[in-house]
């Protein structure tokens, strides 16, 4: 991540158990396993540093808060299925957490 300059990354099906954070060099991994399907963020020092809020929403949805300079930031991570069924269930939820 520090050659590309990426300062969050949303991560689907680690497969970590449980829940955690690992810190490594300048980055950090929050990670949540809900029924085997686990979900993580890797963000990094200076994010870290201003982040507000990590909210696991559901199995397939989480949203982080991040203080910015002006205003605060949400981002929402979601993991979608393929089918149209649930594809239809995670964008409803997705308006409603939003």
């Amino acid at each position: 991540m520090d050659n590309y300059k990426i300062d969050v990354c949303a991560l689907q099906e680690i497969k970590w158990p449980g829940k955690g954070t690992v810190i490594k060099n300048n980055y950090m991994i929050l990670n949540s396993d809900v029924h085997g399907c686990g979900r993580g963020l890797n963000i990094s020092r200076y994010i870290m540093d201003n982040l507000l809020d990590f909210e696991l929403v559901n199995e397939r949805i989480f949203k982080i808060r991040i203080e910015l300079k002006y205003c605060n930031l949400t981002l929402i991570s979601t993991h979608a299925p393929t089918t149209e069924k649930g594809e239809v269930y995670v964008f409803i939820n997705i308006e409603r957490y939003t």
